[in-house]
């Protein structure tokens, strides 16, 4: 399918697959830990800022052109939750949380390459048929809207926050100001809209 918008989420797909495969080689080699580090929240930013995205401009698209928008709207949010659930999991054992710092980064990985897998499949079916019933001018806009809304997104999870209708909207905003600070707090690298705010000097240093 040549679809504008079947044609930029399928990019972000292998996007994010080739991140999470470069994730783990860089365990599986042994690489330095800040290089696995950052490896790792580069992934963990693209899926939260993605999923964000996409119940921002297609799903409610989505619940206004399909006929079964409220079963299948429901299966999306419900896995993106299990997806973010694995991402905190895997966030925590990154940065040596004592719950989770025991934990197998092999079932960590598992967890993730599943949840993620789960998602995209239902997420290509989901915008094959939005992308089908709005025509391409339509969809050409949806496309061109995503990397405009990935950009000033979450780039933590929020598995328990509110993901669809305008309340989802006025969460969405709120912990995006909220992971800029400690983004920056933590040094995380994070490319778009949001890697303009600067942590105050006293927590930066």
């Amino acid at each position: 399918m040549r679809d504008p918008l079947f044609m930029a989420v399928n990019g972000t797909h292998r996007a994010l697959d080739e991140q999470l495969a470069d994730v783990r080689r860089a365990v599986e080699q042994h690489e330095p830990t800040y290089l696995v580090t950052l490896k790792t929240d580069a992934f963990m930013i693209h899926a939260c800022r993605h999923v964000s995205a996409i119940c921002t401009t297609v799903l409610p698209t989505a619940r206004r052109t399909l006929p079964d928008s409220r079963l299948r709207i429901r299966a999306y949010v419900r896995q993106a939750r299990r997806l973010e659930r694995s991402i905190a999991q895997a966030k925590r054992r990154l940065y040596g949380a004592s719950r989770s710092i025991r934990l197998p980064w092999s079932l960590v990985s598992a967890a993730l390459d599943h949840e993620l897998a789960e998602l995209l499949a239902l997420e290509q079916a989901l915008i094959a048929d939005v992308a089908e019933q709005v025509g391409p001018r339509a969809s050409s806009r949806l496309a061109a809207l995503l990397p405009g809304s990935e950009a000033g997104s979450p780039t933590r999870p929020h598995p328990n926050s509110p993901h669809t209708g305008w309340v989802a909207s006025v969460s969405r905003r709120g912990w995006t100001r909220a992971d800029c600070f400690w983004d920056a707090v933590e040094g995380r690298v994070v490319a778009g809209a949001v890697k303009a705010f600067k942590a105050p000097a006293r927590l930066a240093s």
